[in-house]
């Protein structure tokens, strides 16, 4: 058998590598686990009180967006991570944006409130629950996530664990404004992004003991 022949065998039922396998299957997983999570969240605790009024109030959607968009961030860089060759970490800093839009917010509302005010806008009434709440409830799209990453080829263990959490308490956060009831933008500005970092940190501890390869 000559080379040309033997070539044209072993490339007769070659078929193309789908390399978008691992970015479609991110975003479904995330919007899976996302609607799990907010199931998880209305027969637990329910949906806040006044949700009928209050859902397309400012507060509320400011939740929602910050959660939103840390997430749709982190999973851009999660799917990538997945892949050798391609080094998109530095986008992870883009996640920084709206936490710092609503921290600006906060400190001009902490600003324009009276000094004695101040407490009940960081504290609210229920930043505790919040503080729990968030990475409970982002277990879900973390295990989705870490299911997912066992099939990926993610070089880095740390940054995939990273954006993992991130990605993970984002969407617990959407989730979470349904039942919120806390509204005030310094109540936001300090115990989310506080959850967030936590479920960060124990994503990047984990997911290097569960997806090497």
């Amino acid at each position: 058998m000559q080379t040309d022949d033997l070539i044209s065998l072993m490339t007769a039922s070659h078929q193309k590598v789908d390399t978008g396998g691992l970015r479609r299957a991110t975003w479904l997983a995330a919007l899976a686990a996302l609607a799990v999570t907010a199931g998880l969240v209305l027969v637990t605790l329910g949906a806040r009180h006044d949700f009928a009024s209050a859902w397309m109030t400012l507060p509320v959607l400011a939740k929602a967006a910050l959660g939103a968009s840390v997430a749709v961030v982190a999973l851009g860089v999660f799917q990538s991570s997945l892949r050798p060759g391609l080094k998109r970490g530095h986008l992870l800093w883009l996640a920084a944006v709206p936490l710092a839009l609503v921290v600006g917010w906060a400190l001009a509302t902490l600003a324009q409130a009276p000094a004695g005010q101040w407490s009940a806008l960081v504290f609210g009434r229920y930043w505790l629950a919040c503080l729990i709440a968030v990475p409970l409830y982002a277990i879900c799209p973390f295990v989705a996530l870490l299911v997912l990453a066992r099939r990926g080829a993610p070089v880095d263990g740390r940054l995939t664990g990273f954006s993992a959490g991130i990605a993970s308490a984002g969407l617990a956060t959407v989730a979470y404004s349904l039942h919120c009831p806390d509204d005030a933008v310094p109540f936001l500005a300090s115990w989310y992004p506080l959850a967030m970092a936590a479920v960060a940190g124990f994503g990047a501890l984990v997911f290097p003991r569960f997806v090497r390869w």
